[in-house]
């Protein structure tokens, strides 16, 4: 069963009243507007610095199934709540995120069986809710509904447990209106028993989304849910990842807890490609949640129960944290509209619960932020620069710039917006500290590039023609500094799947056979080319063929239970390495197959009849045209004539016959019944009340084809087969 982020520490209950003292940077204490006392906030989403959603809990039950929200749309002077759901016995939310000032979208999952779920919206500031669920999404037993989010107001994702081996993703490009499931194939398979966990996501832009799973492994990905990669934090299986956060495209930071409860603390300077131990140890790491702080590389952290009732910073990737300095205090979540604006979540007084609940940040720690461009291209001696400074904080404040290395003049470093001077080409790593009337200060960094620009050429290989439906590798080969971008075109529009770009790779394939054209667009601060390549794609499914040989008898003797025809296939079909065989009989009464190896079968036929066998072959690229064979197994003709009964002298002719045939039935009073078969068991003459008596009985055979067949005579003394040939 899923388990809330929020018990994971087993913490999050109201204890005793003690002396409670807020940190001098967080003083601001506002009421989420809960009707009980105790009401703690569960999930927190800061939408800017005015507009803020959350969903609350019993304090004294956490474990109470409630589906309370409530909303600031003026930064948290005041906050209107109210539920989500009609009832708390359907569903327990998963997440909640909002949109704007009426807009937000909530997750949940059934709450008796723990698994499936619903997506539900609201866009009149929660006074109603609306199911935005498409019919298959989220309706299989093994699903779980962990999670929506918004990256734009029209694109989102919606993300659920695997099912039939492929995690449960979704992508909406219309606000929510529709849904799209996202291909297993651009998802990396999950490992065995892996799951992705409620409220556990981190996005950063428009593009930029990452979610943590049990597995200790993070997924993420570059263009808004498309494509998805996978890094493993610890080995795979062996620790929980219980937060995950993001303050840049680059910077973030996880914990993973192990089943033992051990505490780890990774960050990635990369995106999350890459992650690092950092330090687990230090006792202000607040382990209840995590966030980034925006316009900065800093996080905060908060804490909640025995030993770890805490709100702290980071600036340096959690090498060190630095306690806010609050006493008491039970922090549950946090999250930040930018680097001087966040709340952090918390329970309400225990007494009154129109009194706390929520804390809002009122330190100015975090206001350095600036921007450079990454690469800037030297023609000339020098290039100058000037950087965006988006610094904030309560005044006055002073500004102090500084670069390295040396050869870097600032027309001011104390400047709140200087003009920059490069003389050498390199790689120079520019800072700003600004710091308050108070002596607080923060810093941030810019690394800047200064490069020698050539126009990038846009080159790379593909194979001349490949199979359709089969992956095939692109590699880019484009030149330039700096190093261009790549983006790939393709002439099939939804028929081809093209993956991103990771070490100069991408897989591109295509679903239908033709001639495509793909397209390389290389763009950087030089210039944009491109460089266009034909593709054949051929349709190679195989081609199916098969014979059958009879290995034992070539008719079947209704008189032996025993009696039956083996029959053995020998397959023949060419193509593309076949990757499966499906194999068909029919009628399939009577039929006996036995595999034994992919490509042929042994057959068993026990009854009288024509059966059809076919084989389709299948590959990569489809399945084959069907190959079909049809066996006749025959009434086998035995001891004709030689029962010692009153049909041993039965007398037919002429034989072959051609219009007639004539019996000359042997007893007078016996009853006789005649029947006429074909060689597959047919019927195609019956008489079953035919009088004896050295009388001549005739069977017409005017419209009987031309071929063997089989003549029963029976009466009570006796019965006699003999075969006849009609010419």
């Amino acid at each position: 069963m899923k388990k809330q982020l929020l018990s994971i520490f087993a913490a999050l209950t109201i204890g005793s009243v003690v002396a409670q003292t807020p940190s001098p940077s967080w003083t601001i204490s506002q009421n989420t507007n809960f009707s009980i006392t105790a009401a703690g906030v569960r999930f927190l989403d800061v939408v800017d610095a005015n507009v803020v959603w959350l969903t609350g809990y019993d304090g004294f039950a956490a474990n109470r199934n409630y589906n309370w929200f409530s909303r600031t749309i003026n930064g948290g002077t005041s906050y209107n709540s109210g539920n989500i759901f009609p009832d708390t016995n359907t569903f327990q939310l998963g997440n909640i995120e909002g949109i704007d000032a009426n807009t937000a979208w909530v997750s949940a999952f059934k709450k008796v069986t723990s698994n499936q779920g619903v997506i539900y919206r609201t866009t009149n500031g929660g006074t109603t809710w609306t199911n935005m669920t498409p019919a298959p999404m989220f309706t299989a037993t093994s699903s779980f509904a962990n999670f929506v989010s918004f990256l734009t107001p029209s694109v989102g994702i919606a993300q659920g447990d695997p099912v039939n081996g492929e995690y449960e993703i979704w992508r909406t490009t219309d606000g929510g209106t529709s849904w799209t499931p996202v291909p297993g194939a651009n998802i990396p398979n999950p490992a065995a028993g892996e799951f992705a966990i409620i409220n556990l996501y981190c996005k950063e832009g428009t593009s930029n989304f990452w979610f943590g799973t049990n597995a200790g492994r993070v997924y993420r990905s570059t263009d808004a849910g498309l494509n998805w990669n996978v890094s493993n934090l610890v080995p795979t299986g062996t620790g929980t990842v219980t937060e995950v956060a993001f303050a840049s495209a680059t910077h973030g930071m996880a914990y993973v807890v192990t089943a033992g409860q051990s505490f780890s603390v990774f960050s990635t300077t990369d995106g999350g490609v890459n992650w690092t131990a950092t330090n687990s140890t230090n006792p202000n790491i607040g382990r209840n949640d995590i966030c980034g702080i925006p316009g900065t590389n800093n996080f905060a952290s908060v804490g909640a129960g025995t030993g770890n009732q805490i709100i702290s910073y980071t600036t340096n990737n959690g090498l060190t944290w630095t306690d806010w300095g609050s006493t008491n205090l039970q922090y549950l979540c946090i999250d930040f509209a930018n680097g001087f604006t966040g709340w952090a979540g918390s329970f309400s007084n225990q007494t009154n619960p129109a009194q706390e609940g929520i804390w809002k940040y009122n330190g100015v720690t975090f206001n350095s932020v600036f921007t450079l461009p990454v690469n800037i291209c030297k023609s000339a001696s020098d290039v100058t620069v000037s950087p965006t400074n988006n610094s904030v904080g309560a005044p006055p404040v002073t500004f102090s710039w500084s670069a390295v290395p040396a050869g870097v003049l600032f027309s001011s470093t104390t400047a709140s917006v200087p003009v920059i001077t490069f003389s050498a080409l390199g790689s120079y790593t520019v800072s700003l500290t600004v710091t308050n009337g108070t002596g607080v200060s923060s810093t941030s960094s810019r690394v800047v590039n200064i490069l020698s620009c050539g126009t990038p050429t846009a080159s790379f290989n593909i194979p001349a023609t490949v199979c359709n439906n089969a992956a095939f590798t692109f590699t880019n080969t484009s030149t330039g500094v700096p190093v261009p971008n790549i983006s790939i075109v393709t002439s099939a529009g939804i028929g081809a799947t093209v993956s991103a770009i990771a070490n100069n790779t991408a897989t591109i394939r295509f679903a239908l056979p033709g001639v495509y054209s793909i397209t390389a667009v290389a763009s950087s601060i030089s210039g944009t080319t491109s460089l266009t390549q034909s593709i054949t794609v051929l349709d190679c499914r195989p081609t199916a063929n098969f014979a059958l040989n009879s290995s034992t008898a070539a008719c079947i003797d209704p008189n032996d239970l025993n009696s039956t025809i083996t029959l053995t296939t020998s397959n023949s079909s060419t193509g593309n390495t076949p990757l499966a065989y499906l194999w068909t009989v029919t009628p399939s009464v009577g039929v006996t197959v036995t595999n034994f190896g992919a490509a042929n079968k042994t057959i068993e036929l026990t009854q009288v009849g024509s059966y059809t066998v076919t084989l389709v072959a299948s590959n990569t690229s489809g399945p084959s045209v069907p190959a079909v064979r049809v066996y006749n197994a025959i009434l086998c003709v035995t001891n004709i004539d030689e029962n010692k009964n009153s049909l041993n002298n039965l007398n037919v002719f002429p034989n072959p016959a051609h219009d007639q045939l004539n019996i000359l039935l042997p007893t007078a009073g016996d009853v006789y019944k005649v029947k006429l078969t074909n060689v597959v068991g047919s019927v195609v003459y019956e008489e079953k009340t035919v009088k004896g008596g050295k009388e001549t009985m005739s069977i017409n055979l005017t419209n009987k084809a031309k071929g063997i067949y089989f003549l029963t005579v029976e009466s009570n003394n006796g019965k006699a087969i003999k075969k006849i040939v009609i010419e």
